[in-house]
């Protein structure tokens, strides 16, 4: 995680102004009939997340998106400034004292570089969560049939793990971000040393992502 958002953050902000997510609006559909909503959005980058959790006029009673990008968190509170926003880093989720019912990691968890940082941000995130509440993440599907061909020169060699997970350092624009592209095998065992519970964990129809939405026992 030792890309700076700041370099970029504006390019990467208007880039997902009109981003379509096929994956959210599934999210969305586990959560509409859920009332008094306290949500924490994980690396929130400029709220698009939250712009879509308004439109489906979900019942949401508290919402807190964490960012490292003071540009983007700035960004955010222009368009919501009714709600919170945090500078934190992923790693210190423990510094939050407030329980949520929906943690969201969009695109974010993928930027740990070691299993260690991997297992201690679900642990915090855990000791976050309201019981039977429920967490979703999507992680970037590297490795897909839609995305191999494009990102295989951004493999970083010898970099395949034991669960057959690999890492990526991808160029956008003018800044290298590094990427973990999972395996299933080793999102379920993440989660399961954490003693979640795995409601749904699997490649995403559209190829681009995985989706987990795990849950407290």
């Amino acid at each position: 995680m030792t890309v700076d958002y700041n370099d970029f953050a504006k390019t990467f902000s208007n880039s997902r102004k009109n981003m379509s997510w096929e994956e959210i609006e599934y999210f969305i559909s586990f959560l509409s009939w859920k009332k008094d909503l306290k949500i924490l959005d994980v690396w929130c980058g400029n709220a698009r997340l939250l712009w879509e959790l308004k439109k489906h006029w979900l019942d949401i009673a508290d919402y807190l998106g964490v960012d490292l990008s003071i540009w983007l968190l700035e960004e955010a509170k222009k368009m919501h400034s009714e709600n919170n926003f945090l500078e934190l880093n992923m790693l210190d989720l423990n510094t939050l004292h407030n329980k949520y019912n929906v943690i969201f990691f969009i695109a974010s968890f993928h930027h740990l570089n070691n299993i260690d940082d991997r297992l201690k941000v679900l642990k915090q995130v855990y000791d976050l969560l309201d019981d039977w509440w429920i967490v979703l993440l999507t992680n970037w599907s590297l490795n897909s049939d839609l995305n191999e061909e494009k990102y295989h020169n951004s493999i970083i060699n010898w970099s395949k793990n034991e669960y057959w997970s690999t890492d990526y350092d991808i160029k956008i624009w003018t800044s290298h971000r590094y990427y973990h592209c999972f395996s299933l095998t080793e999102l379920e065992y993440l989660f399961k040393q954490n003693d979640f519970e795995i409601i749904e964990n699997r490649e995403f129809e559209n190829k681009k992502n995985f989706i987990s939405i795990i849950k407290k026992k």
